[in-house]
């Protein structure tokens, strides 16, 4: 098939197509914008070459051809969308986030969530009786918080220390005040 040549009606840039994409709305592979194919061809022939990235190179010779997953339109294998629903036929890859540790005991120990780190260890100390209730009460509450905090920022960790504070904290608080609710109900029926 005969190719011709024809400028972006946004940026003006040229571009070229194959004479059976006359008509179809493509998008500009330039500046992404709109436009229908002219259906009239100009005067000045033209090296072929497919609507792609790289407009204005000179097509190679054995271009692979795809076809587009949503209307199945073909298109050049090197085009970044259909030429006629613009769906996205190459994903650009994502750039992938590391999360350094700047710390070698950053992960035993989550100084970065200080919230987390109490809970853990007045859920340790609310085993003490004389100070469990209170202690219990305090731990479950700075537990919750220091899991909201490591789901807002993971890299904070502290998730393992928050649970522990949670769990011993409330056991302690429920316990010890059942400890010293039930021998106060059973002298009151007596």
């Amino acid at each position: 098939m005969a190719d011709f040549k024809f400028s972006c009606s946004h940026c003006k840039q040229s571009l070229e197509a194959e004479d059976d994409m006359r008509g179809q709305m493509i998008f500009c592979p330039t500046c992404n914008g709109q436009m229908q194919v002219p259906s009239l061809a100009p005067a000045t022939p033209t090296a072929p070459h497919p609507l792609s990235m790289h407009a204005g190179t000179p097509q190679q010779p054995g271009t692979e051809m795809i076809f587009c997953p949503k209307c199945g339109v073909r298109n050049r294998e090197n085009n970044f969308k259909c030429i006629r629903c613009g769906f996205v036929l190459h994903a650009p890859t994502q750039p992938q986030y590391v999360v350094s540790d700047d710390s070698t005991m950053g992960g035993l120990i989550p100084y970065k969530n200080a919230q987390a780190l109490w809970a853990y260890y007045l859920g340790v100390f609310s085993l003490i009786p004389c100070v469990g209730i209170p202690l219990g009460i305090a731990a479950l509450i700075l537990g919750i918080r220091g899991l909201k905090y490591g789901n807002l920022h993971p890299e904070a960790r502290g998730k393992g220390h928050a649970w522990t504070g949670i769990i011993l904290g409330g056991l302690c608080a429920v316990g010890y005040t059942l400890l010293i609710a039930i021998p106060m109900m059973m002298a009151a029926f007596d």
